[in-house]
């Protein structure tokens, strides 16, 4: 299991209903301009001691991009049914999909319908530095 987030259209990424629906010609279109993203239409599972398979995925892209990257763990952007996915994403790829989404006239959101743009990470920065600037008194202080 993970937690997923989606580049969509929809009011909400599972709504099959609404026809609000990223195509699989804009996404591989954004793919091929993009020089960080890598169509693959697909990915190889690696079992030790099982023949690798490949599972056909079209529009399914890895990203070059990150910084980060470790060895086979490579984020990838999964397309399906007019939206794309990936799981638990880093704030970089959070970035990257903020702006794939901005690029696509949609938005990122997550499996419980949040929405993650540029204020996800001004809240993170604005926490952050109410906690490093909370008066902390010595454990051995109490007045």
């Amino acid at each position: 299991m993970g937690y997923d987030l989606h580049i969509t259209r929809r009011e909400h990424w599972t709504d099959d209903e609404d026809d609000n629906k990223i195509s699989i010609t804009e996404w591989l279109t954004y793919v091929e301009s993009d020089d960080e993203l890598e169509l693959t239409n697909g990915f190889q599972t690696k079992i030790p001691g099982v023949e690798n398979t490949f599972h056909n995925v079209p529009g399914f892209s890895n990203w070059s991009g990150h910084t980060n990257m470790k060895g086979d763990s490579q984020p990838w952007f999964d397309y399906r049914d007019g939206y794309i996915s990936t799981k638990n994403p880093d704030d970089e790829t959070i970035k990257k999909m903020i702006t794939i989404a901005e690029t696509l006239n949609a938005k990122v959101q997550g499996d419980d319908g949040e929405l993650y743009d540029d204020t996800y990470f001004l809240d993170k920065q604005l926490t952050s530095l109410q906690e490093e600037n909370t008066f902390k008194k010595p454990w051995w202080k109490l007045w």
